[in-house]
């Protein structure tokens, strides 16, 4: 896809390898049920804010993490395939619901190699989600490798 300098940034909330969303092994992100975006294939454990804006959400099981930016779309970032059977295990959050945060503020570690000692799939989806993107008149989204916090992986245009 032709990646346009047009639109909000939403950059990768981890370092790795940015997919596309149907390449996930769930159907849930692959069919884009819970929203649009890309997964990040993570090469290290620290997941940063992929926007700027106000935590909306941090999961009971400390892998999924809300953000809602001050333009109002909110942005999900869900850590490995399967891994609220974790129950926190593995997941150090470091924010909590209402916090404000900056592009790159560190939100969560992860241990990777405990998700991947219990055979779980790290690839984290990065969406805009669904209750959002019915407000985006158009997103265009890049794969290939990513750094967290500064290479962007989506762009978005709001409806007018």
């Amino acid at each position: 896809m032709i990646f346009r300098d047009k639109g909000n940034e939403i950059v990768a909330a981890m370092n790795g390898r940015a997919v596309a969303l149907g390449d996930v092994d769930e159907p849930i992100f692959a069919g884009k049920v819970v929203g649009d975006g890309v997964a990040i294939i993570p090469s290290s454990g620290t997941a940063v804010a992929p926007i700027s804006g106000t935590v909306s959400f941090v999961g009971p099981q400390k892998h999924t993490y809300g953000i809602t930016g001050f333009d109002g779309i909110e942005v999900l970032l869900h850590i490995g395939i399967d891994t609220v059977k974790l129950d926190g295990e593995g997941f150090t959050p470091k924010v909590q619901k209402g916090d404000r945060v900056s592009v790159g503020d560190v939100i969560c570690e992860v241990d990777l190699d405990v998700l991947r000692a219990k055979h779980f799939d790290t690839t984290s989806p990065l969406i805009i989600t669904s209750a959002s993107i019915d407000k985006v008149k158009r997103l265009t989204l890049r794969t290939g490798e990513a750094a967290a916090g500064q290479t962007v992986v989506m762009r978005y245009v709001l409806n007018k």
